[in-house]
C-alpha cells in the first residue's frame, strides 16, 4: 500500500505555521509544491517571496513568483506581476521589472500603483518623455474627488513637475507644483522648486502667494540657489543654504582618514555633473592640463553621461583619471573617491543645478573645496574652503560663511583661453537695428530680477532708439519679458531676443553690442566674461554678496574698475552716458582690446599656479620624497601651516622688501607660506620679486592699491590660509630659527595662547640701537600678570612685546583682523587689544632671542594721534572682560583709569578748539569715553 500524499488543505496549514515560525526553507518548499499544483493563495505567495527579498534570495523569489504566474488561474494576476516588478526593482533587475510592470498594466490598465511605480523606474533608466507620458496617464486616471486620492495626486503631481522640469517644459512643471501646493502647502522642496520654476520663466514675483502660503512663507522656502536670485542679503542666502535637505540632515560619519596619507603626487580630484554642459565645466576646460604632473595626480569625477557640448572629449583627456559616478548613490560615490585616497576633493556645484553636495557630506576626502558653482556659502559642515578672490569676499563677509575662505590674488574665476572668437556678423542677420545702440545681457533668464530689469528699462527710455539684447530659451519667457517692458512703459519690439548658438558662433555674435548690462543681485559670472573675452564692456553694480560682486571681481581683474559702480542710480546713469558718448565707450573697448591678454583676468596658467599653491598649503598627510623627483625644498604638509605676513606700500624700497621676502623663505620650519600684500601705486616691487615668485611657490604676491597701513596687515590676514600667523614688515630680517623656535612652544605646551619673542632694533642702515628684552630669559608668564603689564604700562612693555612682528599668534584667535578685543577693533592699540584677546585662561611663552629685528615703531606724530592712543587705553580698561580677568583688584583698577582719564582730559584741554570744529562723531566717542570713566571712577565700592 501506498501514502497518500498531503492534501492541500493540510499543506497550507504547515506552509502558514512555517511562516509564523519563521521557517523560510521549509515555507518555500511548500510553497513551490502548492504553486506548481496552482493552489497557492495570492496573500501567502505575496508574504513568503517579500521575506525571501528581504533574506538575498531575491532570485528564488522570482521563480517562485514565474511558476505561481505559469500554474494559477486568478483574476489577481495583475498584483502577482506588479509584486514581482517591485521585487525586481529591488534587486536592481530594472529590465526585467520593466517586463513584470508592464505586464500589470496590460491586464489592469487602471492599475494606478502599477503604472506610478513604472514611472519611476522609467526615471530611474532616464527615459524622461516615457516617463512623463506615464507620470500624466496616472494622473489622469487619478480620481480627485476620492478622499484617499490625495497622497497619489501629489505624487503624481510631483512627478510631473520634477521630470517636465527636466525637460524644460517649464508651465507644465510650474502648473503641477501649484496643483500639489493646494493640495498640501506643507511641501517646502515643492515650493522651492515652484519658486525656480518662476525664476526661469521670469514670471515675476516669482514668489506670489498661494492659497495657504503667504510671500513670506514661500520666501522662506526658497532654495540656496534662487535665493542667490532673490536677495542680496549674505546671512538670507546663508539661512537658505542650512535649509538645504543635506544640512537638515544628520551628519554621516567620514569616510576620509582626518590625517591625510602618504602619496607622491597630490591627488587632486574635481567633483561635476557632466564635464560639457554646466558653466563651471566651461570655465574650467582648460584647467586640467595646465596642471603640473611633477606634484599633482589629477582625478574627474562626473555622473550625467551625455556630452552635449562636445567639451567632455576635449577635457577628459587632459585628467589622469576620469570615473563615471553615474549609477551610484551619494553613499556609493563618496566611497568610490575614497577608495582612489583623494587628497583634495575641489566641487564644482555645491548647492547650485546639478550638485550633489551629498557626496561632500560623506567626508570621502579630507580637504574639501567648493569653487564656481554656487558663488555663496553651502553651508555643509563637511566643505572645509571656499576659493574666493579679495574683491568676491572682502573680510565683512566671513560671518556668512562656514567655509574658511581661500584667496587667489586676483580673481576667483578661471576661463578657457582656446575658445576662438570668430568675425561678426551682421546686425541684420541677428534681428538688431544697424544704427541703434545695443545693450545686452546674455545671462540665463533665472538671474533677470525684476528690480534689475526695471533699471534696464529706465536705461532704455532715456537712450532713444536703443534695444536690449537678451538670451531666451522658451517663448513662455519671451512672453514675459515683452509683458514686463510693456509694464514699464516700453515697447516690446525694444526687446531683442537671441537663440541658443554653439560657443564659436555665440562669441562671433557677442561682439555686435555695445555694452553687456550686469545682473543683480546674482551677477553673470561666466556670461560677463564671455562679453569681456568678446571685446565688449561691462557695466557691473556691485552689491553685498559674493553672487553679486562677480563682474567687479572680472572687471577689476581687466584693469577696468572705473565700470564698477555702488548704487542703482549710478549704474544707471553710467549706462545712459556711454550710450550717449561714443568716443569714450571706443576708448573702453580699445582698453579691453588691449588688457585682455595682460592683465590677470584670462591669464589662466597663472591662475592655476596661484590654486596649486593653495592645494599645497591645504593639504593634509605627507607627500613621499623618492629618488631623484624629491623636492629639495618640498613642504611638510604634516606639520601645521604657518602664514608669513608681509605688508609693504610705496615707503619700502624693492630691496627692503626683497631681504624681508628672502629671510622668510630661509626658515628651517618645513611648511610656510608667505603673504606680501603691495598697497603701493608702483610695480618695482612686484619686478623685483619676480624670480622668487617664480622659484618659490610657497611665495605669493598681491596687489592692494591704496590700503592705509593697518588695512592692509588685515588684506593679508584676509589671504592667509595657515593655523598659525607671522608678521614681517617689509625691511625687517628674520632669523632662519624664528618660526621654529616659537612653534616649538606651541606644539609642545597646549597651555600656551601666545608666543613672543624679542625684535632687535636697527636704525636705517641695520645697526643694532639700543634695547634689551622685556625678559632675560625664556620664560611661560601667565595670562593674567603679563596682561596686567601690558594695560598698566604707558609705552614699554606693550611697544616691545605686543607689535605684530614679535608674535606669532594662533589664526583663530585673530578674527577677521588685527587689534579686536571683545568685539571692538583698536588701531593704535592693535597689538595689545590682539594679546589681550587670547590670554584669559593661557599663558604667553616668550622668548628673549633676537629672532627678528627692524626699525622701531614710530611715536605719534600729531597730538590728534595722541589723543587717539590716549581713547583706546581708557576704552580698554571699560571692558568688563577687562576688569574681571585681569584688573580684579579695584583699588589698582581706580588709580590707573583715574591716571588714564587726566591724561584724555589734558589732550582735550589743549586742543578743545580744534576738537569742536572737527568730527562730530569722534567728539562723541570723546565725551562718550570720559562720562564713562568719571562713571566708574565714583562707583562705591562693592557697588
Amino acid at each position: 500500500m501506498t501514502a497518500s500524499l498531503p492534501s492541500d488543505e493540510s499543506q497550507l496549514q504547515e506552509l502558514n505555521r512555517a511562516l509564523a515560525a519563521n521557517e523560510l526553507t521549509h515555507a518555500a518548499k511548500l510553497a513551490f509544491v502548492l504553486a506548481r499544483r496552482g493552489v497557492l493563495p495570492i496573500m501567502q505567495l505575496i508574504g513568503l517571496a517579500g521575506l525571501m527579498g528581504h533574506a538575498g534570495q531575491a532570485e528564488r523569489a522570482a521563480e517562485l513568483y514565474h511558476l505561481w504566474l505559469r500554474c494559477t488561474e486568478s483574476p489577481l494576476l495583475f498584483a502577482a506581476w506588479y509584486n514581482l516588478g517591485v521585487l525586481q526593482l529591488q534587486a536592481d533587475e530594472q529590465q526585467e521589472a520593466e517586463q513584470s510592470l508592464r505586464a500589470a498594466l496590460a491586464i489592469k490598465p487602471d492599475f494606478i500603483d502599477a503604472r506610478m511605480t513604472l514611472g519611476t523606474l522609467q526615471e530611474r533608466l532616464r527615459q524622461y518623455d516615457a516617463a512623463l507620458a506615464t507620470w500624466r496617464a496616472a494622473l489622469a486616471q487619478i480620481d480627485p474627488d476620492h478622499p484617499a486620492s490625495r497622497p497619489q495626486q501629489i505624487q503624481a503631481l510631483n512627478s510631473v513637475a520634477r521630470v517636465a522640469a527636466l525637460r524644460k517644459h517649464y508651465p507644465e512643471a510650474e502648473d503641477a507644483c501649484a496643483r500639489s501646493l493646494l493640495l498640501d502647502p506643507k511641501q517646502p522642496e515643492i515650493a522651492a522648486q515652484w519658486i525656480n520654476l518662476r525664476q526661469l520663466q521670469c514670471a515675476w514675483p516669482v514668489c506670489a502667494p498661494l492659497p495657504g502660503l503667504a510671500e513670506a512663507d514661500l520666501s522662506h522656502s526658497a532654495s540656496a540657489a534662487s535665493t542667490l536670485c532673490i536677495s542680496d542679503d549674505p546671512a538670507e542666502q546663508l539661512a537658505a543654504a542650512r535649509r538645504h535637505p543635506v544640512n537638515r540632515a544628520a551628519a554621516p560619519a567620514p569616510l576620509a582618514d582626518p590625517q591625510g596619507y602618504l602619496h607622491r603626487k597630490l591627488r587632486i580630484g574635481y567633483l561635476c555633473s557632466d564635464f560639457s554642459s554646466h558653466a563651471a565645466a566651461r570655465l574650467t576646460a582648460e584647467l586640467y592640463g595646465l596642471h603640473q604632473r611633477d606634484q599633482f595626480e589629477i582625478y574627474g569625477f562626473s555622473w550625467h553621461e551625455e556630452d552635449r557640448s562636445g567639451l567632455r572629449a576635449r577635457v577628459a583627456p587632459q585628467m589622469d583619471h576620469h570615473i563615471r559616478l553615474t549609477v551610484m548613490s551619494d553613499l556609493q560615490a563618496a566611497q568610490t573617491i575614497r577608495a582612489h585616497e583623494i587628497d583634495i576633493l575641489v566641487d564644482l556645484h555645491g548647492l547650485g543645478a546639478d550638485g550633489r553636495p551629498g557626496i561632500l557630506a560623506h567626508r570621502a576626502a579630507p580637504v574639501q573645496i567648493g569653487w564656481l558653482g554656487h558663488p555663496g556659502s553651502s553651508a555643509v559642515p563637511a566643505l572645509d574652503y571656499i576659493l574666493a578672490d579679495a574683491f568676491v569676499l572682502p573680510p565683512q563677509l566671513h560671518a556668512s560663511f562656514t567655509e574658511q575662505p581661500l584667496y587667489l590674488p586676483d580673481c576667483v574665476q578661471i576661463h578657457d583661453r582656446r575658445r576662438a572668437v570668430g568675425p561678426a556678423p551682421s546686425r541684420a542677420s541677428c534681428g538688431l537695428p544697424d544704427a541703434a545702440f545695443v545693450f545686452c545681457s546674455f545671462n540665463s533668464s533665472r538671474k533677470l530680477a525684476p528690480a534689475q530689469f526695471a533699471v534696464w528699462m529706465r536705461i532704455l527710455k532715456r537712450v532713444p532708439g536703443s534695444v536690449l539684447w537678451l538670451a531666451a530659451d522658451s517663448e513662455p519667457v519671451r512672453d514675459n519679458l515683452r509683458i514686463a517692458a510693456l509694464r514699464h512703459g516700453v515697447a516690446s519690439e525694444r526687446l531683442v531676443f537671441a537663440p541658443h548658438l554653439p560657443q564659436a558662433g555665440y562669441l562671433a555674435r557677442l561682439q555686435l553690442a555695445d555694452l553687456c548690462l550686469d545682473t543683480l543681485p546674482f551677477s553673470g559670472g561666466a556670461a560677463a566674461a564671455d562679453a569681456l573675452w568678446a571685446g565688449v564692456p561691462l557695466l557691473t553694480l556691485a552689491g553685498r554678496s559674493y553672487a553679486a560682486r562677480l563682474g567687479g571681481s572680472l572687471l577689476h581683474a581687466i584693469g577696468l574698475p572705473e565700470l564698477v559702480t555702488r548704487s542703482a542710480r549710478t549704474y544707471e546713469d553710467k549706462a545712459v552716458r556711454l550710450a550717449g558718448k561714443p568716443q569714450e565707450l571706443a576708448r573702453l573697448r580699445r582698453r579691453l582690446a588691449r588688457n585682455r591678454d595682460k592683465t590677470p583676468l584670462f591669464d589662466t596658467p597663472a591662475l592655476v599656479r596661484h590654486l596649486e599653491q593653495l592645494y599645497l598649503q591645504v593639504a593634509r598627510g605627507s607627500l613621499q620624497q623618492d629618488g631623484d623627483h624629491a623636492a629639495t625644498h618640498a613642504p611638510d604638509i604634516s606639520l601645521p601651516l604657518v602664514s608669513i605676513l608681509i605688508p609693504t606700500s610705496d615707503f619700502d624700497t624693492a630691496e627692503q622688501l626683497d631681504r624681508t621676502v628672502r629671510s622668510a623663505l630661509a626658515q628651517h620650519y618645513g611648511r610656510c607660506e608667505i603673504i606680501v600684500s603691495d598697497s603701493g601705486s608702483s610695480d618695482v616691487r612686484r619686478r623685483k620679486l619676480a624670480r622668487l615668485l617664480l622659484a618659490h611657490p610657497q611665495l605669493r604676491y598681491n596687489r592692494a592699491p591704496a590700503l592705509d597701513a593697518a588695512d592692509n596687515l588685515d588684506h593679508c590676514l584676509t589671504l592667509a590660509v595657515g593655523a598659525y600667523i607671522a608678521v614681517a614688515p617689509a625691511g625687517d630680517w628674520l632669523h632662519p630659527e624664528k618660526i621654529s623656535r616659537m612653534m616649538h612652544f606651541y606644539q609642545t605646551y597646549p597651555s600656551i595662547g601666545l608666543v613672543a619673542c624679542w625684535r632687535q632694533p636697527v636704525d636705517a642702515d641695520g645697526q643694532p640701537l639700543a634695547g634689551a628684552p622685556l625678559l632675560p630669559v625664556e620664560t611661560a608668564v601667565s595670562g593674567a600678570s603679563l596682561a596686567g603689564v601690558l594695560l598698566t604700562s604707558e609705552r614699554g612693555a606693550g611697544d616691545v612685546l605686543c607689535q605684530p612682528a614679535c608674535l606669532l599668534l594662533r589664526r583663530e584667535h585673530l578674527g577677521a583682523a588685527f587689534g579686536h578685543y571683545q568685539g571692538k577693533r583698536y588701531r593704535d592699540l592693535a597689538g595689545v587689544a590682539t594679546a589681550l584677546a587670547v590670554l584669559a585662561g593661557q599663558e604667553c611663552a616668550y622668548l628673549p632671542a633676537a629672532l627678528c629685528s627692524g626699525a622701531p615703531p614710530a611715536p605719534p606724530l600729531h597730538t590728534s594721534d595722541a589723543l587717539d592712543l590716549a581713547l583706546e587705553r581708557l576704552q580698554l580698561l571699560y571692558e568688563p572682560h577687562t576688569r574681571l580677568h585681569f584688573l580684579a583688584d579695584s583699588a589698582q583698577f581706580k588709580a590707573l583709569l583715574a591716571q588714564r582719564l587726566g591724561a584724555l582730559a589734558a589732550l582735550v584741554g589743549a586742543r578743545y578748539g580744534a576738537l569742536a570744529e572737527g568730527d562730530r562723531l569722534h567728539n562723541e566717542a570723546v565725551q562718550q569715553a570720559l562720562r564713562e570713566g568719571y562713571a566708574l571712577l565714583l562707583t562705591p565700592p562693592g557697588a
